[in-house]
């Protein structure tokens, strides 16, 4: 029998104000902006008709509710370096000011301010010496952490606070790629939200990651916009939302209509996956099943979505997140025995089918047990984490929404996966800020940051001077209208009509007709030729402007520029937070940093791997450039190796490919997962090892590139009206 209506007690919340929902069998709290209701947001009608006590988080007793002001916590350990003020807790507008001890360099912000949602602006301050396989993974603010060794299979672990909740990853293990298993771990307060600005940045910048280009659809208008699954593969994708009764029917009827959007937000790519739609609460309701014929109908599955009513839980609506995910499991199992029974002998749906669960919930299990060993049992089925080689990771994602007046915020972040440089668990400060979080992801621009660098940026220039052979370079296609190149592809007077270039695939392309040339103002080749040196290349870039535009297509597509919103995106990072510093953070680390060029082979295109030089072993790369002939009379190798400048080659920790004289004005790309951003220019070599290909390259052949990071103002300037978006 439900209880009798508690009455609105005298003084609800000491600074704030308070109502009464669900008949009067709920007090939810209210307070100003800045400020949250403590020790609770929400009361309960007993039985008794009294409302239920209030508790501080020890277990002791309280006469009132109030409204405290919002706070940041404070960092509870920076490992090599300091950081002012010390304080147990900040207030909102405060600034945390990072410094590293001598020898080490600060990764991520020299300073964090308290944000109004009790979070801290930018990523972990970290102080790196450079010397582990994998980076120094540093403390996020609020926690604690074990393990100072980074090497491969070292292991750290991760704890927060008193009174914090963790989200991400408790431990970590350094993999042989160089980079951390799981995802940067958060601690948070409970009182703690995430924007709606996080939110649609974050989450569709990590749902962008689990699709690939399809080879099979090039030439499609839209492709700049589109996200295409794999060639061969397939997704699910499976809304699952809350009904029980601690979730309430306003929140569940706002989370329904924020699905909806998803949908239509999925169908904008060109997507068609097949959907699982549920409901639960005490039981689970399956309202379309992956096996349905409609199920990667996005209109229809709209509909049944829209169609959902809160009261069909009414009865029975305890939370039972366990047998919610059973379903979906069941649900999994029931594709792959039709698939089976369909005549394919592995069933795609748990071999090349990609699984997105979106599970929309408050968190507060009640009934079923732990939902997590359902989480397991999934990751079985899909053959993920078996193969230390291959371990599929990237075919099952879960997205958790918490939504309702009281989350269970460590119930919401176990359940979410943990990948590296993605964020798969949100909590809103309200229902109505998921719902513009939705919006406006409706409305964000291109997410297809999608590159293959074999061919799509891929533009050798070609140079015919009146009465004069014809010479080459390589250059990469950055707009419709613009290939990025060298400067020292041209001379002074050259024309820019003298200029064609081939934007495709090799021999099969779209050659077009140059209308203006731009080398950087301060390029010139000559400058130390008084001091016996006779060729310079410092701001060695140029950009070459095209008659026509290009229209993109699988093969002539442009490659992402640093410092822009489409490579915010391709870092799965949050726009507009991100700053152009980040870019050079995330991009250029500390190390060895991998990095591939493209070489124009007797029969294709060939990626060739090389390492950055960016740590301990920059200053001997940088060193061996005056082993090259032209630069015998250098005394210092600083005239020739200026900051803007790259280096990459030679033999330590592993030998490296050379660049050849004709891959100059090509793309230095490092790859973040299917992403690949240009940070570089093909400028200049050492040694040219494709004059003497069977000889094998000395130990100080090296390779220098312009870094584009050094040179964004003038890109900014000439490329102001081709809407890249630079930050």
């Amino acid at each position: 029998t439900a209880p009798q209506c508690c009455e609105l007690p005298h003084t609800p919340i000491v600074g704030g104000s308070a109502r009464v929902q669900r008949q009067g069998q709920m007090l939810v709290y209210q307070c100003p902006a800045g400020q949250f209701p403590y020790p609770t947001p929400i009361r309960e009608c007993r039985s008794n008709s009294q409302w239920s006590p209030l508790r501080a988080p020890g277990g002791r007793p309280l006469a009132k509710a109030e409204c405290r002001a919002i706070q940041c916590p404070g960092p509870l350990e920076f490992d090599n370096g300091h950081f002012h003020p010390r304080q147990p807790r900040y207030n909102i507008s405060q600034t945390l000011t990072f410094e590293c001890f001598e020898g080490y360099t600060l990764r991520g912000p020299h300073n964090r301010t308290c944000l109004p949602n009790g979070k801290w602006s930018g990523g972990t301050a970290i102080c790196d010496d450079g010397e582990g396989q994998c980076p120094d993974p540093g403390v996020p603010i609020g926690a604690t952490k074990d393990g100072q060794l980074y090497r491969v299979e070292d292991r750290v672990r991760y704890r927060c606070g008193r009174g914090l909740v963790m989200f991400g990853s408790k431990e970590r293990t350094c993999q042989e790629s160089g980079a951390w298993s799981g995802t940067q771990p958060e601690c948070r307060d409970p009182s703690t939200y995430d924007t709606p600005e996080e939110v649609s940045s974050a989450f569709i910048a990590s749902l962008s990651e689990t699709v690939e280009v399809d080879r099979s659809s090039g030439g499609a208008e839209n492709v700049k916009r589109k996200i295409v699954i794999e060639a061969g593969g397939s997704m699910n994708i499976y809304l699952v939302l809350d009904a029980s009764d601690s979730v309430g029917e306003g929140n569940f009827s706002r989370a329904r209509d924020v699905l909806v959007q998803l949908i239509e937000k999925i169908s904008s790519y060109g997507v068609f996956p097949r959907y699982g739609v549920l409901t639960f609460a005490t039981d689970p309701h399956v309202v379309v099943s992956t096996v349905n014929a409609q199920s990667s109908d996005a209109d229809w599955v709209s509909t049944k979505l829209g169609d959902l009513k809160y009261e069909s839980h009414a009865l029975r609506s305890g939370t039972n997140t366990k047998a919610a995910l059973e379903a979906v499991h069941n649900m999994i199992i029931e594709q792959e025995q039709d698939e089976i029974r369909k005549g394919h002998k592995v069933a795609p749906v748990a071999n090349s089918t990609r699984h997105v669960l979106v599970l929309m919930t408050d968190g507060n299990t009640n009934m079923g047990g732990s939902p997590m060993p359902v989480v397991r049992q999934i990751r079985e089925l899909l053959s993920i984490g078996r193969d230390i080689r291959n371990p599929r990771e990237d075919y099952l994602d879960i997205y958790v929404f918490g939504i309702g007046a009281m989350v269970n915020a460590e119930n919401i972040a176990e359940l979410a996966s943990k990948k590296s440089g993605e964020k798969h668990v949100f909590h809103m400060q309200d229902i109505r800020d998921l719902q513009k979080a939705f919006h406006d992801m409706i409305g964000t621009g291109n997410p297809g940051s999608l590159r293959d660098p074999d061919l799509s940026p891929h533009a050798p220039l070609s140079l015919q001077r009146p009465g004069k052979g014809l010479e080459s370079c390589k250059g990469a296609l950055i707009s419709e209208y613009f290939v990025l190149t060298a400067a020292h592809c041209f001379d002074i007077d050259d024309q820019a009509h003298w200029i064609t270039v081939d934007v495709g695939e090799p021999d099969a392309g779209v050659l077009c007709l140059a209308r203006v040339l731009w080398s950087h103002p301060q390029y010139n080749i000559g400058k130390l030729r008084g001091a016996g040196i006779p060729e310079f290349y410092d701001y060695d870039v140029a950009l070459v402007k095209l008659t026509t535009k290009i229209k993109f297509s699988f093969n002539a597509r442009p490659i992402c520029l640093p410092c822009t919103e489409g490579t915010t995106r391709a870092l799965r990072k949050p726009h507009p937070e991100t700053t152009c510093n980040d870019h050079k953070r995330l991009l250029l680390t500390v190390g060895e940093v991998p990095a591939l060029f493209v070489h124009e082979g007797k029969k294709k295109l060939e990626r060739k791997h090389v390492n950055i030089k960016n740590g301990v072993k920059k200053s001997a790369c940088e060193a061996d450039a005056k082993k090259a002939p032209i630069y015998a009379n250098v005394t210092d190798v600083k005239q020739v190796v200026t900051p803007r400048f790259l280096c990459t080659g030679g033999i330590d920790p592993v030998v490296d490919p050379n660049t050849c004289k004709g891959d100059s004005g090509g793309p230095l790309i490092i790859a973040k997962g299917k992403r690949y951003i240009q940070v570089g220019v093909i400028s200049w070599g050492v040694f040219d090892v494709c004059k003497a290909p069977s000889r094998r390259a000395p130990a100080h052949a090296r390779d220098f590139h312009l870094n584009l990071f050094t040179v964004l103002p003038w890109l900014r300037d000439k490329l102001a009206e081709e809407e890249l978006g630079f930050i």
